[in-house]
């Protein structure tokens, strides 16, 4: 019984670092060509550089894609999406679980189903663009909080299970009620939950390309995804400047996940079982 579960576990680790090989990989590969020169870069291998062009690379990247714009722009409406979804989605969650009644059974499917349909873009740039929401901020970070709004919903649903109501009757009885009870009892026991839709907003409309290719179109409003257009051509490619600009639009990300790694296993697992 005992070998049994050794070799078990022996298989889980080989397994588990098969993963972390699968996922270790492109993004070494990603960094390690970011440093070589155009022709070392196209071949895409995950060998050392010959010579490091690290300065010359980035200082490229940083120059010709405007990176100081992109970064403002890109963060902008990434900021202003996950507060609108962390807030949105709370207080919807909030109000689908205190709730019991026919109204709000229907609106549980409608999430389910708002989470299995696809957005369909041409109806929806058709739909903006008639109410004058094509080509600035607003138009994008209704659509992000709109295309997010389901599934986060239901994630934050799941965790108010855990959430006891009898901690909203004693709020009561001491006078607490509405927005007050919700934002100063409530909303500070949702940090596990809170830290899980930040991180998987933030990397959904961070990473953005096909929103932002369609409704910001001025070179003064392109986000961080758009700037790798930048170093593709007809005929060739710069593969080290999309390299080196691939590493710069990814470290936001990766420093978010690193600050907030210890609450997200706990209030997506709390999110999931539940409900």
């Amino acid at each position: 019984m005992r070998k049994m579960l050794k070799n078990n576990r022996l298989g889980w680790e080989i397994l588990a670092l098969a993963i972390c090989l699968v996922v270790f990989l492109p993004t070494f590969m990603v960094i390690v060509n970011s440093f070589k020169d155009v022709a070392g870069a196209a071949d895409m291998s995950i060998s050392l550089p010959k010579a490091w062009n690290i300065v010359d690379n980035y200082k490229t990247v940083y120059r010709e894609a405007n990176i100081p714009r992109a970064y403002w722009n890109t963060s902008v409406v990434t900021v202003l999406s996950v507060i609108g979804v962390v807030l949105f989605c709370s207080t919807s969650a909030y109000v689908i679980q205190r709730r019991d009644d026919r109204f709000i059974r229907v609106l549980r499917y409608v999430l389910l189903a708002g989470m299995i349909l696809p957005l369909t873009i041409i109806p929806t740039f058709i739909l903006f663009h008639k109410v004058h929401l094509t080509g600035n901020y607003w138009g994008v970070i209704l659509l992000y909080i709109a295309s997010s709004y389901p599934f986060i919903t239901y994630v934050y649903s799941g965790f108010f299970d855990g959430i006891s109501k009898e901690i909203d009757e004693a709020a009561a009885m001491d006078g607490a009620k509405g927005a007050g009870l919700f934002l100063r009892v409530i909303f500070p026991l949702l940090m596990p939950i809170n830290a899980t839709a930040v991180i998987i907003s933030f990397m959904s409309f961070w990473n953005d390309f096909g929103t932002a290719i369609y409704f910001l179109s001025s070179p003064k409003l392109q986000t961080l995804g758009l700037t790798i257009y930048f170093f593709f051509g007809v005929h060739s490619s710069d593969w080290n400047y999309v390299f080196a600009d691939l590493v710069l639009i990814s470290l936001p990300v990766i420093l978010l996940y690193v600050l907030l790694q210890r609450y997200i296993v706990s209030g997506l697992t709390s999110g999931a079982v539940k409900s």
